[in-house]
């Protein structure tokens, strides 16, 4: 099965680059390598546009079947073997990095301060929401979470990527944040996503380089989604840079 080579993975930054196409299904196309993040872990896929000789097509879905990234195309479409160049809708890619870069802040600060886990997220460009379980915190509670994420937003502290051994994510994440049983057993190395020294948490999603690059973080509901889960949903100010 082909096997395409997934350049976000190092480089979230990445806006375009030239690859090969080795298989078309349909109105998609598997390439050699590719900039786009096929939608997964909460996170909508990336779309943009490939131009080829016979024109551009616009890339409107991205997906994973197997070790395989489609991508769904609307326009001409290439034939195995062409060459093709990959371009970014950036404005979406950036607000989503900042985003998910912002769920694993909020994440570990309910967690340092009541314990819940997170049971899920999805990312969206002017919103997100993050579900926890179990937690009992309450709405007089969300000041002081948005406080706690804005302090550590505001230090800049660095994102690093970093490809581990799955043996050694207990101990850089902590027993009580690792569960091994949600990785398949045929995953040896691990992504490991760490915002400086604070929070360490595999993630194969797209992430700032820098705190810094959020902004101001802002609460703004918290539901209750029955079974001890709750929701919190959260917004950022629009970005300086990017």
């Amino acid at each position: 099965m082909v096997k395409t080579e997934l350049l976000f993975i190092q480089d979230s930054y990445l806006r375009e680059a030239a690859t090969t196409v080795v298989q078309v299904i349909d109105n998609a196309v598997v390439l050699a390598e590719t900039i786009f993040y096929p939608e997964g872990g909460g996170q909508p896929s990336d779309t943009g546009r490939l131009d080829t000789a016979k024109g551009t097509a616009m890339v409107i879905q991205v997906s994973k079947q197997g070790n395989r990234i489609l991508h769904h195309l609307e326009g001409p479409l290439p034939a195995v073997g062409d060459e093709v160049f990959m371009k970014l809708d950036w404005d979406r890619r950036y607000a989503y990095m900042r985003m998910h870069t912002a769920q694993h802040i909020v994440s570990r600060v309910v967690y340092d301060k009541y314990k819940a886990q997170t049971a899920g997220n999805q990312i969206r460009d002017e919103y997100s929401h993050i579900d926890f379980a179990p937690a009992t915190f309450q709405s007089s509670d969300l000041p002081g979470i948005e406080n706690t994420a804005n302090e550590i937003i505001e230090q800049d502290l660095p994102v690093i990527i970093e490809i581990i051994p799955r043996e050694e994510l207990a101990e850089r994440m902590g027993p009580d944040r690792s569960d091994l049983t949600k990785l398949p057993s045929s995953v040896k190395q691990v992504r490991l996503v760490r915002v400086g020294e604070y929070d360490a948490y595999p993630c194969a999603g797209t992430h700032v380089n820098a705190t810094g690059e959020l902004g101001k973080l802002h609460i703004t509901k918290r539901k209750s989604k029955g079974k001890g889960t709750i929701r919190i949903t959260y917004e950022l100010d629009k970005p300086d840079k990017g």
